[in-house]
């Protein structure tokens, strides 16, 4: 004889490691909409970027946390660009493109791929702006 038992107690059942997983980090929301609609040669695109790759990277690597550090390292040198520091941000990327692919695997793999590209659009960006540091006031 068949029992009735609520949905999530069956979702329990099937997964019982989703349930932990979800309430650490919600599921990234990728959209290519986003992604390819943003000028990735301005402040507000940068930070988007290095924003969804700690979206992703949250969800996927919970167990390690060198990421959110080398996350940091892409936002500064790509705020404070210039021609005479580009290798900055090209370390920067590369440090965490490393990491990021040390942590692919299949299960997680278009999430991942789709902060590869991020990476790519940073540090690839026009960079001749006139941009100026954001002055308090």
């Amino acid at each position: 004889m068949g029992t009735v038992i609520a949905l999530d107690q069956y979702r329990m059942r099937r997964d019982p490691d989703r349930e932990l997983h979800t309430l650490l980090a919600p599921p990234p929301r990728i959209n290519d909409g986003q992604i390819f609609a943003r000028d990735y040669s301005k402040l507000d695109g940068i930070v988007f970027a290095v924003l969804k790759i700690r979206e992703i990277l949250r969800y996927h690597v919970q167990t390690n946390e060198e990421w959110q550090y080398l996350a940091l390292q892409v936002l500064d040198a790509a705020y404070h660009f210039d021609a005479e520091r580009s290798a900055l941000l090209h370390e920067a990327a590369e440090s965490l493109k490393e990491y990021i692919l040390g942590e692919m695997d299949s299960r997680n793999g278009r999430d991942m791929t789709a902060a590869l590209l991020l990476l790519d659009l940073v540090e690839k960006a026009p960079r001749n702006r006139d941009r100026q540091p954001a002055r308090d006031g």
